[in-house]
């Protein structure tokens, strides 16, 4: 009994069409135990009594009802078995197509398979039979097939080539071949250095470049007096005598640890206060020339007028003055203004450069090997 409690659970579970039968069963069983009772009719007779008849059959409404309900839950079954139906058919058609797609990836492959196989030639065995003998054409003998050329291999890959690797964070000792006058208004100006060291990595690599040459850019900082450098290219030599020029970039730190070099300010702004000093003093001794040597008279009208009381020479030279020291003063304004401070670094200072970006050095590790060889050959 409990086997075939089991077998009717998974029936109701894989098919839709049982639960479907099994549900108009409960309605059907719920609609006998609580539908509505028989209804009783009052029926008047010739002689005046009256007699009470039970219709045991359910009202019209009901029935109405019933039919209604099932006939949605019916359009519902429909419904969801025509969705199941469009599903199954998408799914069949899917299936198909993959397999077709995977017939025809096998099928590429086995011709493949068939166009490289090669059938191996089966080793011939010679017996010594003293003379030699006339040869006699067996009867049966089978002529060889396949192709008669030996199987040739392919050509063995070639060897992955090392590349020499200059890492984001690597560093090398640098010295400054010519100084510099690095302008604050932030106009870079091109400067060299010289590698003095090998390129140093984590845990304690190395990468021996020479004495290659890096080109960087420089710009002054006025608020500390530092020029500041920016990498922009680097030379190599080979071991093997090629040149490479690789684009690069980072920075260089100086002697005391601070990025940058520290050097002389040259600013221009204190000859530039001393001229206006001496421009304005100059104007000042000429005004006062010019004004020791007039009178100011101011009329009824209330005009005013000006008119040389004193020496005429002594009034000129006054008036000299005072424009010449005017005319030096815009001068100066003019000189100011095209002027910029900088920041001086003389050559043979020395510092770190850091690189801020990785650099493939490619033919360095090659050299280097054959380098090596000749050293042990000689």
């Amino acid at each position: 009994m409990k086997q075939k409690l089991k077998d009717l659970q998974l029936v109701l579970q894989s098919s839709r069409k049982a639960k479907v039968m099994v549900f108009l069963g409960l309605l059907c069983i719920i609609y006998l135990f609580f539908g509505s009772g028989p209804t009783q009719r009052v029926r008047v007779t010739k002689g005046g009594e009256k007699k009470t008849t039970t219709n045991l059959v359910p009202s019209r409404e009901n029935t109405d009802d019933i039919i209604t309900r099932f006939g949605q839950d019916v359009d519902l079954l429909k419904k969801q078995n025509e969705e199941a139906r469009r599903d199954l058919m998408e799914q069949r058609e899917q299936l198909t197509a993959y397999e077709q797609r995977t017939a025809e990836i096998l099928k590429k492959m086995l011709e493949r398979m068939s166009e490289q196989q090669v059938p191996e030639q089966q080793p011939v065995a010679t017996v010594d039979m003293g003379e030699p003998q006339a040869e006699q054409p067996a009867e049966d003998s089978l002529e060889p097939f396949g192709l008669d050329e030996p199987e040739i291999a392919p050509p063995a890959p070639p060897a992955p080539k090392k590349v020499a690797f200059v890492g984001a964070g690597d560093s090398v000792r640098i010295k400054l071949l010519a100084g510099v006058n690095a302008p604050t208004d932030g106009t870079p100006y091109p400067v060299v250095f010289k590698l003095i060291s090998d390129v140093y990595g984590p845990d304690g690599s190395t990468l021996p470049l020479g004495e290659a040459r890096l080109i960087a850019a420089a710009q002054g900082s006025l608020t500390d007096s530092r020029a500041l450098f920016r990498l922009t290219t680097l030379n190599i030599q080979l071991p093997s005598g090629e040149r490479k020029v690789y684009d690069v970039d980072g920075w260089v730190v100086g002697e005391d640890g601070i990025r940058g070099m520290q050097g002389l300010l040259i600013d221009p702004i204190g000859k530039a206060i001393g001229g206006a000093v001496m421009a304005g003093s100059i104007a000042g001794v000429g005004q006062g020339l010019a004004a020791a040597n007039t009178q100011i008279r101011t009329d009824a009208a209330g005009g005013v007028t000006t008119a040389v009381n004193g020496d005429l020479g002594e009034y000129a030279a006054g008036k000299g003055l005072t424009a010449g020291a005017n005319e030096w003063s815009g001068i100066i304004k003019d000189r100011l203004a095209q002027m910029t401070p900088v920041v001086q670094v003389l050559s043979g200072r020395e510092g770190t450069a850091v690189f801020a970006r990785s650099l493939p050095v490619e033919g360095l590790i090659e050299a280097l090997e054959d380098v090596e060889k000749n050293e042990s050959l000689d």
